[in-house]
């Protein structure tokens, strides 16, 4: 059951599942712990699941609009860490989690094992700017409510809205329940554009699987590419189908892209 954790500096809703070595997924944007739901029920059975609701996201404390950064969300990573006494994890982040993830491999290598980074970017080109500023101007201009489902669907596309639409809902529902102040996701969406660590993502070295999917309308593939490119040893996989949300699309498939990386890490690292 999830519960709300003082990190020291901020109160993070945190929620755990399975016993093993420690695996942390990091939200993206949408930033609730749920969106990892179907991942963490398969990888709990080998891995002790960590996940949180970001800063400003779900029930974690709501800083104002000047605390929102990929760095700060890695700051308050590497203090959960230490506030629940583990001293190295394997990571998955997606989208602003794989922003997150970049930051912690960069400053903070020797706190992670494997590194699993999941249709993020390395550094906002004119596509995402532009996604991401009608993003913001919905949510300032037209409210909460509209951001959330004017969201799913560059998150979700069009397939998980007529083949998995429980799935749709039900984050729909949690994020609904528990959104920020337009100011406050206006924050959030900035961050996701200052976001630059590109001229130093050769310095990760940390075992990384780099995962993509071609239909996806928020972040383009080409990304997972640039990312591999720049992380030398890396593996990458691009997804045919499954948008933004390919590990919800296709949870299984997806757990079978991570799965046999993990476990043939598992004893090197």
């Amino acid at each position: 059951m999830a519960k709300r954790i003082d990190v020291g500096h901020i109160t993070l809703n945190v929620d755990e599942k399975g016993d093993g070595p420690p695996f942390i997924f990091i939200p993206g944007l949408v930033g609730v712990m749920n969106s990892w739901d179907y991942q963490r029920e398969i990888f709990s059975d080998r891995y002790r699941c960590i996940s949180f609701d970001h800063r400003g996201a779900g029930d974690s404390d709501r800083p104002g609009p000047d605390g929102y950064s990929t760095q700060h969300i890695a700051d308050d990573v590497i203090a959960l860490m230490d506030t629940l006494g583990i001293e190295k994890a394997h990571a998955l982040g997606t989208s602003t989690g794989g922003a997150i993830l970049q930051n912690l491999a960069i400053d903070h290598p020797d706190r992670l094992r494997c590194c699993i980074f999941s249709n993020t970017w390395t550094k906002a080109d004119e596509y995402i700017r532009r996604v991401q500023i009608a993003r913001k101007q919905i949510a300032l201009n037209e409210g909460k409510e509209a951001y959330v489902l004017v969201s799913s669907l560059f998150t979700n596309g069009c397939n998980q809205f007529r083949y998995n639409l429980d799935k749709v809902m039900e984050l729909e529902k949690r994020s609904l329940e528990t959104i920020a102040e337009p100011e406050v996701l206006a924050a959030r969406i900035d961050m996701t554009l200052n976001h630059d660590r590109l001229n130093e993502i050769t310095k990760i070295k940390n075992p990384s699987l780099v995962v993509g999917t071609r239909d996806d309308a928020t972040v383009p593939y080409y990304f997972s590419e640039d990312l591999h490119e720049a992380i030398e040893g890396s593996e990458l996989v691009i997804v045919e189908e499954g948008g933004h949300y390919s590990y919800r699309r296709h949870p299984e498939e997806w757990a079978g892209i991570v799965g046999p990386f993990l476990a043939k890490w598992e004893d090197k690292i």
